[in-house]
């Protein structure tokens, strides 16, 4: 897998311990010693941020409808960044746990990026994966 591919994972674990069902998008494709960094996302409008691209400041890139991946205007959530395994996201596809839902286009995949690298709140370890 690859950075932009966007995963839904039906067991996540978010950073209280809660388990869910969750898109998540890969930032990087990690050299062997290295984890996948995601980020997850949501369709939720808590955010008082309606429009689409960058907002750094406030950890958020919004997506608008992309065809056979997002049907409804999506925020993508830096303020925490997840890392895995490859061995984990091997077994949560062999366990059902884990699907690849679609992949997003080089362009907007940089540009979620990008805006990652321009937030204050991201370590300098992270950003060193974004390479």
């Amino acid at each position: 897998m690859d950075r932009g591919t966007v995963l839904f994972h039906r067991d996540f674990e978010f950073k209280d311990g809660e388990l869910g069902n969750k898109l998540i998008i890969i930032l990087n494709t990690p050299l062997p010693d290295e984890p996948y960094l995601c980020c997850k996302t949501t369709s939720q409008t808590k955010y008082k941020i309606e429009t689409e691209g960058c907002h750094s400041s406030k950890n958020i890139f919004i997506l608008g409808n992309i065809k056979n991946c997002f049907t409804k205007k999506t925020y993508v959530q830096f303020h925490e960044l997840y890392e895995f395994d490859s061995q984990i996201f091997l077994k949560g596809h062999f366990e059902g746990k884990i699907d690849v839902k679609c992949t997003l286009t080089d362009s907007i995949i940089r540009a979620i990026v990008n805006c990652v690298r321009k937030s204050e709140d991201v370590s300098p370890y992270h950003l060193n994966l974004l390479k």
